[in-house]
């Protein structure tokens, strides 16, 4: 399958044009808007009834586009916005505040008195695409950005700070801000950066995270029982940083799951000479060591220390226990839902 290149919003008003009238369940009429500062009109078919929508193509659709027309809704026939890709953090927006809207890929959210269409995608592989490939914020590397701004939620960078904090290139982080800020999740300019839907930020990177992707884990069983004395012993023994997360850590923050785990990000990859010296043996599941090499080194940002013990911040916790078991996602919701989630 071909993917075609949408460049411009000429470009995306003819192929919204040529697309809508392929669609079926629902189907469309569509017909250019005439003096109007619409783009088109369009006439839904849904089981027979006809609804009738304005119609904004917009390229790159951002939080401030989805205001702006809900602000332009006149009473009687619902905005409607057509774009290339609409992320699901787009869509939530949309939902929010009134707006339907679809993507040429196949994603529509219409909502009309007496008719919900709520589609992801039905057309497969991406069919349209900008012809600027989109920057993931939540990959390996973008998503220090996230770690950083949401580890932080009083505080307002400049940019050559976040740089710095980050070490990312000027060019991608310039492009992650535009991407979070077209997302509504940040706001701001080269000098004060911050966090405005943290919980958005935090939602959708939730979304898009598979922790087993994100480092390559060992398991370990071991003679001593106290946990606290393993992880002192494996701060004495590994080489490089170290940060506790998931049960160990999150019970440092907010205690809720009692689970007789030790976890913690490495950056060097454990070898004989650390289960040797921790007097420990490696297993293939059911250990009560748990050493994760990451593939990136971003985990060990914004880690604190506690009691002497560093932990990683408290977003990596939540993220690292969401996908594993012995009640990790109960104690990740535990954890978010304290009013201490975040704060220094």
């Amino acid at each position: 399958m071909n993917t075609q290149v949408i460049e411009t919003g000429q470009d995306l008003e003819a192929a919204v044009g040529q697309a809508l009238t392929d669609w079926h369940t629902p189907s469309f009429r569509i017909e250019r808007a005439e003096g109007s500062n619409w783009d088109f009109v369009a006439e839904v078919n849904v089981d027979g009834k006809i609804h009738r929508f304005d119609v904004a193509c917009k390229l790159r659709p951002s939080v401030k586009d989805v205001e702006k027309l809900a602000e332009r809704a006149v009473s009687g026939t619902a905005p409607l916005l057509a774009t290339v890709q609409a992320t699901r953090s787009l869509v939530q927006h949309c939902k929010r505040l009134g707006v339907n809207c679809l993507d040429l890929n196949g994603r529509i959210w219409l909502r009309a008195k007496g008719v919900l269409v709520d589609r992801e995608t039905s057309r497969g592989p991406v069919q349209y695409r900008t012809g600027e490939a989109p920057v993931n914020p939540f990959s390996l590397k973008g998503s220090r950005l996230a770690r950083v701004l949401l580890s932080f939620p009083e505080r307002q960078w400049r940019q050559t700070e976040l740089a710095e904090f980050t070490g990312l290139s000027q060019g991608l982080l310039s492009r992650l801000l535009k991407q979070a800020t077209a997302e509504g999740w940040v706001a701001g300019s080269r000098g004060d950066w911050s966090v405005t839907d943290a919980d958005g930020l935090l939602d959708a990177w939730k979304e898009a995270d598979t922790w087993k992707k994100r480092g390559n884990l060992r398991q370990y069983s071991a003679l001593e029982g106290d946990l606290s004395k393993l992880a002192k012993r494996v701060l004495q023994c590994a080489t490089g940083e170290v940060a506790f997360t998931q049960w160990f850590a999150a019970g440092r923050r907010f205690p809720y799951a009692d689970v007789p785990i030790v976890s913690a990000y490495v950056a060097e990859t454990p070898g004989v000479r650390l289960a040797a010296e921790l007097g420990a043996r490696e297993v293939s599941s059911g250990g009560k060591l748990w050493l994760i090499t990451p593939k990136d080194a971003g985990v060990f940002q914004a880690i604190r220390r506690v009691d002497g013990i560093p932990i990683a911040c408290d977003v990596q916790i939540y993220l690292d226990l969401l996908q594993v078991g012995f009640r990790g996602p109960d104690q990740a919701e535990a954890l978010r839902s304290w009013e201490g989630f975040r704060k220094p």
